[in-house]
């Protein structure tokens, strides 16, 4: 990964790291890290996606301390709703833009790679963006409450451990309904850990993604 750069006013320090693709662009995946997180915490699932992506991991927004951002503003309590993301959404809207000229980004093969909290920010991001997504990646994630109409019929991969202490899996498999009930092409993966993507569904993924993106497969 390349250094953060920094974007100008209006994103107000909105910091990015890339890893371009080896060959060609497949597609391109923004790596939206959880609560706490910043631009680095994604680097450790890059590998369930081809070499042949451009892959773009964003600093959340808001300063939670030193090292740590949120994509939500911190006065925000209980779970995060579809409005709550919308400064954030904003926020990736004018970074596309961007990257459609810094590094070639094509937006007709945007996918959104969320865990936690930024998996709740790439659901609100297809719900309300007026740039569509191809696909959404999410892992211990959480469905936002809010219209969800836009995401009808997309291809979701939804990994989620059975033992998660902050998302409980009851609320993952509501979110998965909720979802289906709009026709979105939802694969669930579980497994048996906490708050992290397992094994078994990293390897899912790995073949959820060459089913989704045949060009990709290598």
């Amino acid at each position: 990964m390349t250094e953060p750069l920094h974007l100008p006013d209006p994103l107000r320090g909105l910091s990015y790291n890339v890893r371009p693709p080896k060959v060609k662009q497949d597609f391109a995946v923004l790596m939206l890290h959880g609560l706490g997180g910043d631009e680095t915490s994604m680097s450790v699932l890059e590998q369930a996606l081809p070499q042949d992506s451009l892959l773009v991991s964003p600093r959340g927004l808001y300063g939670l301390g030193e090292g740590s951002f949120s994509w939500v503003n911190p006065r925000v309590t209980g779970w995060a709703t579809i409005e709550d993301f919308q400064t954030s959404v904003e926020a990736l809207e004018a970074l596309i833009e961007e990257l459609q000229s810094t590094e070639d980004l094509d937006p007709q093969r945007l996918v959104l790679m969320g865990f936690s909290l930024g998996a709740g920010l790439a659901f609100a991001y297809a719900a309300t963006s007026k740039i569509p997504v191809k696909a959404l990646i999410v892992a211990a994630a959480f469905l936002p409450m809010g219209d969800i109409e836009n995401l009808r019929g997309i291809p979701v991969f939804w990994g989620h451990g059975k033992l998660d202490e902050w998302i409980p899996i009851s609320r993952a498999l509501y979110g998965v309904e909720k979802l289906r009930e709009q026709e979105a092409e939802v694969h669930f993966c579980e497994a048996n850990v906490g708050h992290k993507l397992g094994v078994e569904c990293l390897e899912g993924l790995k073949a959820w993604t060459r089913e989704i993106f045949p060009a990709s497969a290598k």
